[in-house]
Parts: C-alpha cells; structure tokens; sequence
C-alpha cells in the first residue's frame, strides 16, 4: 500500500446524530471564550460543585480516546475545522475536565503541570466533534505521508480505553490509502448506480408509455394567466368605472349615470346579397364586459376572449338541396382587454357645459386594445340621452321599436357606433 496511508476508526450503534447530543456543546467556549457553558451543555455543564466543565457537552465527553503511534496526528482535521476553535483562555483552577477525561489528569482536575487542552491544535478532538449522520460511520485516526505500508504481517499497539460494550456496539480499525478519484467509499457509488438505474427505468417506462398511449398537449389559452381579468370568474372581474351604476361623466358634476343596464351584447349586420352568396359583415359589442362564445361557434370563428368589439365577415353559400355553407373569412377584435393590449376606456361628456339630464345630451366613449393586421385598432361610440324611450321604475316598458341595423334601441340611451 503506497502512501499516503491513513488509519481510521469504525464505531457500530452509535448515534452521534441524536438530536439532544448533536447540540451538545458551545461554540464560544470551543473557541477559547472563558464564558460560562451554555444549557446546551446540559447535563455536562458544570461539576458537582458547579465548577464549569470544559470542553462540556456530551460530545466532548464520548470522544474516542484509544491510542496508537507510528502515526501522524495532524493534517487530518478539515481546514474548516480549525477555524471553530481557539486556545483557552481559562485559568487551571477555573473548570474542570469532563468526566471520561478525568483519568489522564492527576486527581481528576486540570493543573499548573497540567493545564487545560489547546483544543485549536487538536486535531483528533475536531474530528470527532464533526459528527456522523449515521449510527455507522468511520472517522480519520492518523495518517503517515513518508513510508509505504509493505506487504506482510503487521502489529499496531493500541490503548483500549474507549468501551464499546455500554452501548452494545462494535469498534474497527480500518487502512485505506487514496487514489486520483478519492479515498474508498462504496456508499457513494451504490448509491450513485442505484439512482441512474431508476432514472433508466422511469425513462424506459414513460417513453414506452407515450409510443403507445401519447398524452394530447394542452391548450395553453385556457390557463387562468392567460384569461381576461387573470382567470377570475365574471363576478368578481372589475367592470369599467362608467358601469359601476354610480358614475360622475364631469367630475365636478351633479349628473350621476347608471349604465350597467348596457351591460349586454348589441349586434349590429349588415348583408349584401351577389347569388349564389351572401356576405354578412357582423358587430358585436358589449361596452361593460367581454363577449362570450357564441352558441354553435367554434373559437377559432371568433374574436380572441377578452374582446369587447368584435367584427365579422362571413360567406355563405346557398346551396338548392342540403343545408348552407358558411365560412368566416374575417375575424377583425376591434377593442379588448388582452394580455398586451389593454382596453384603456375613455369616456366624457361631448359638451360638458349643457344640461346632460335632458335628450340629445351626448357622451363619447373610446374602447382600445384591438390588433388587426399589426394595426391598431379603437371604437369610437355616442350615447345620446333620450327621454323618450325613459319611464320609471316600475312602468311597463313601450312596445319594442323595430330593429335597428345600425345600433340597438335601450330605455334611456341610444348607441352610435363608429370605427
């Protein structure tokens, strides 16, 4: 065995990574500190006679203490290591070793002759204060860096003082040396080949899976990020301020409008007929919420959801026997609330300065936020006041005027639409 050669120590059965032990110590005292231990320290905290144990803690006091020679004792702490401990600064009179230490010390208490451990130069006791994960664990002992380990019959000359049969485990001494990969540990590398073998297996399984079975992709239109008003159902969305049924068109004004009854779709067709064709230019808009689907319409025939103006072209086909053929070849979202493009509402009293409670008072609304052809687009609407078509609550409402092509009739109001 080609040195370097290191010796390690096995412990079985014992647990350094109980929780009441893992925090056995204070860190302040470790780095030479004459404070008082901590509670941590509990219950090798002080003396019988409350004299303060130094190092305290159950840590200190189960360290490994067999000996061996031949070997080195430095070089085998972390560089990490070192930096958590320092030389004391207790006087001999002031602590006392813990209890499994009281037997190297003469009447078991620290002296002029000999005085407490410059823990900041002992490497072993920094070793063993790191402690193991698991109740099998082996920790570095000493290590010769100068003279190969020659094959053949060997005997090593060890102190037996740590007592392994308290706790019913077992105790090893173990060789090793280093190669360019590192030192030996099999744990790593089962652990390693365990992990890829299953990925391999997941792997082969789903990828068998999806030949035979494929999972259809999703429609990404539909996550709530990508829905008007961030996926929030209708209820909850806020509708434009002019809806909110208390709404001032002049700030410093006493004319307060309530058109949340416009909330709801007007269409507006226009067709011309060349036989065997029709063309059908259709307007929807709703100028308080966004359109729904229309019934027996595919998305794909429709303005993208959030769209509060939409503007169609279709053609239809008579056919003599059979049913119509309709194709949309137009789909133009005048004004929305999108993901980009926002509907950015602007309304205001045409003439603020006349008498906005009596007929023909006019008010304009601009709705943006459409995208045509990477033009964009806007509404521009009227709302003209007209009291004839007004009654009060309660009144049976006028018969239904005849349809309007070019704008909906609503008690109160009348739209004008322009593009």
């Amino acid at each position: 065995m080609e040195a370097p050669v290191f010796i390690y120590y096995r412990l079985t059965d014992f647990y350094q990574n109980h929780r009441q032990y893992i925090n056995s110590f204070d860190a302040s005292q470790l780095l030479g500190d004459p404070v008082s231990p901590s509670g941590n320290c509990n219950p090798l905290r002080t003396s019988e006679n409350g004299t303060g144990i130094y190092p305290c803690g159950l840590i200190a006091n189960s360290m490994f203490n067999d000996t061996t020679y031949e070997f080195a004792r430095t070089g085998i702490a972390w560089p990490t290591d070192k930096d958590k401990y320092g030389p004391t600064r207790y006087t001999p009179e002031s602590v006392v070793p813990p209890p499994n230490w009281a037997l190297r010390y003469p009447n078991g208490r620290y002296d002029a002759d000999h005085p407490p451990p410059d823990l900041s130069k002992d490497e072993d006791f920094m070793v063993w204060m790191r402690v193991a994960a698991l109740p099998d664990f082996r920790k570095i002992w000493g290590r010769n860096d100068a003279v190969a380990l020659e094959a053949g019959r060997w005997r090593i000359s060890i102190d037996m003082n740590f007592d392994t049969t308290l706790y019913g485990g077992r105790k090893w001494l173990v060789l090793s040396t280093t190669t360019p990969l590192g030192g030996y540990n099999p744990y790593l590398g089962i652990t390693y080949m365990a992990i890829g073998g299953i990925c391999l297996l997941l792997g082969l399984i789903f990828t068998l899976k999806h030949c035979i079975k494929p999972r259809s992709l999703g429609d990404t239109t539909y996550l709530s990020w990508n829905q008007p008003g961030g996926g929030l159902p209708k209820n909850k969305r806020a509708k434009p301020e002019y809806c909110n049924g208390q709404y001032k068109p002049v700030s410093d004004g006493d004319v307060v409008l309530d058109l949340s009854k416009l909330n709801r779709v007007f269409t507006i067709t226009q067709e011309e007929s060349t036989p065997p064709t029709i063309l059908t230019r259709e307007i929807k808009l709703n100028i308080c919420d966004e359109l729904q689907l229309p019934e027996n319409t595919d998305q794909k025939d429709f303005c993208d959801k959030g769209s509060y103006v939409c503007r169609r072209e279709l053609v239809t086909w008579k056919e003599e026997k059979g049913e119509d053929l309709k194709k949309v070849t137009i789909i133009q979202p005048i004004a929305g609330e999108f993901e980009k493009e926002k509907l950015s509402p602007e309304f205001k009293a045409t003439d603020p300065t006349a008498d906005l409670t009596k007929s023909g008072a006019q008010f304009s609304l601009l709705l943006k936020g459409g995208k045509y052809k990477d033009q964009t687009q806007s509404a521009q609407l009227t709302l003209e006041c007209d009291e004839s078509q007004s009654r009060n609550e309660g009144e049976a409402p006028p018969p239904p005027p005849p349809e309007n092509k070019n704008g909906g009739g609503m008690s109160g109001a009348g739209i004008f639409f322009t593009m």
